[in-house]
């Protein structure tokens, strides 16, 4: 979510030396493209507190679009109508269309809330009120994978047959099983603890809203503390960031990986050409949902936008060099997850089970799906993390909200390696520019992807 204006997008904010390149931070080619305010020190930093009335007024209700602004908010709300009483009775693909939104929609939503809340106040209690059931939906999402992952297969089975036998206007009688009876058991303690931990999560990422908070952190990172918009999108930012690392903390291994969670995946496996689909469209919405946050036709044309978020056209030697980076990274990493998995060992933690992991990829285990995961995820994650959030939240914030993406499928061990991955393209977003960054993190995403497919090791 944007507030000011993307021509002088950090100047506003107090940042002068980064003031022209917002979204170059990454990739750009030189110093003076330097977009990401994160590195600057507490004392350049110190007039970002004061600097909500610029910021305002450069990017305030005289830029704000509010006919644009009602037809995208409008079309969303129709669009996910629609959609949800097309399931069932639409072709698959425009399925997967609509299901793929939904990774995005209600950030959208969130922010047309708070842009529009800058014209009508009225609108900052809608906009505080789904700012909850976003976080209320992450809970109940974390919470969902925790409990799928204390159970045992066969229980979610039982639960499965006594649904379909609900849903059939029949009954159901439970196994008779010992065993199962015991791990139900023995699970109470766990999703307690979880039930806790989301709680307790979501507590926490409503720190955002306290202006103390914002005041402290706007004094490292380019925000207005008196900004609804930011307010709104770092308390988002902090929920994901908080929530997702519950079930790690409380399990001790991520969900995706428990058997319960693969054996689901196994069931419910798609073919080879629907995860390619899947992929496509998961990009355009990333990309879209992207755009949108940053004001697409909001307060800012498209090329202002394209700019805010770092995307131009590379040259032949920066994407030369991005692919050289990639390569150097997959042999560096290499070494550094190696290091880290044995520090993990030698302190009794749990460390990542890679073959958990191949199951979990298995769907894009071809070359032709790998290009297509490989480049879904670069580029999304990069032009959302790193285009959208690294020039108004720094380097750290949107570096751990990378990570802790990556909570549910990976230990902790992986999470450092992610968030280690995170802080090279970031910087590389602030040097270069997120079309550097996200050829950078698509080549490389894809050399893992290939080297899992051909059976390479290097250590």
């Amino acid at each position: 979510m944007e507030e000011t204006d993307t021509e002088n997008p950090v100047e506003n904010t107090g940042y002068n030396n980064a003031a022209n390149q917002a979204a170059n931070p990454t990739e750009s080619t030189g110093a003076n493209a330097n977009a990401d305010t994160s590195a600057n020190t507490p004392a350049n930093a110190d007039t970002t507190g004061t600097a909500g009335a610029n910021a305002t007024a450069v990017g305030g209700l005289e830029n704000l679009n509010l006919k644009a602004l009602a037809l995208i908010f409008g079309g969303i709300i129709i669009f996910g109508v629609v959609s949800f009483m097309g399931i069932g009775k639409i072709p698959m693909w425009a399925e997967y269309f609509f299901s793929a939104s939904l990774e995005v929609a209600p950030f959208m939503i969130l922010a047309l809330g708070a842009y529009l809340s800058k014209k009508y106040e009225g609108l900052k209690i809608f906009t505080t009120i789904w700012l909850l059931v976003i976080i209320a939906g992450l809970a109940f999402y974390t919470l969902s994978l925790g409990i799928f992952a204390v159970l045992p297969p066969e229980a979610l089975s039982e639960f499965n047959a006594a649904g379909q036998a609900a849903m059939n206007g029949g009954t159901y009688t439970f196994t008779n099983n010992a065993a199962m009876e015991e791990a139900m058991k023995d699970a109470i303690v766990p999703i307690l603890y979880l039930m806790f931990g989301v709680t307790l999560a979501g507590l926490l990422s409503l720190a955002a809203q306290i202006r103390a908070v914002r005041v402290l952190l706007s004094r490292y990172i380019p925000i207005d503390p008196d900004s609804f918009v930011h307010k709104t999108a770092l308390t988002a930012i902090f929920a994901i960031i908080f929530m997702f690392c519950v079930p790690l903390l409380v399990l001790g291994e991520p969900p995706l990986l428990s058997a319960t969670a693969l054996e689901i995946l196994k069931e419910s496996l798609m073919s080879i050409q629907e995860e390619n689909i899947v992929n496509v469209f998961t990009l355009f919405w990333m990309i879209l949902g992207s755009m949108i946050v940053a004001g697409l036709y909001i307060n800012k044309t498209p090329s202002q936008v394209m700019t805010r978020l770092g995307l131009k056209m590379p040259t032949a030697k920066e994407v030369a060099l991005a692919i050289g980076i990639a390569v150097v990274l997959v042999l560096v990493f290499e070494v550094v997850d190696h290091v880290i998995g044995a520090a993990f060992q030698m302190l009794g933690l749990h460390v990542t089970d890679a073959d958990k992991v191949n199951i979990l990829f298995a769907p894009f285990m071809t070359p032709v799906a790998a290009i297509l995961a490989a480049i879904s995820a670069g580029f999304g994650e990069e032009i959302a993390v790193r285009g959208l959030l690294q020039e108004r939240f720094g380097i750290l914030i949107p570096t751990a909200f990378f990570a802790m993406l990556h909570a549910l499928q990976y230990n902790w061990d992986g999470v450092i390696s992610v968030f280690l991955t995170g802080l090279i393209f970031a910087l590389l977003r602030r040097h270069y520019h997120t079309t550097f960054s996200a050829i950078t993190h698509a080549t490389y995403d894809l050399i893992l992807f290939y080297m899992i497919i051909f059976g390479i090791t290097l250590l």
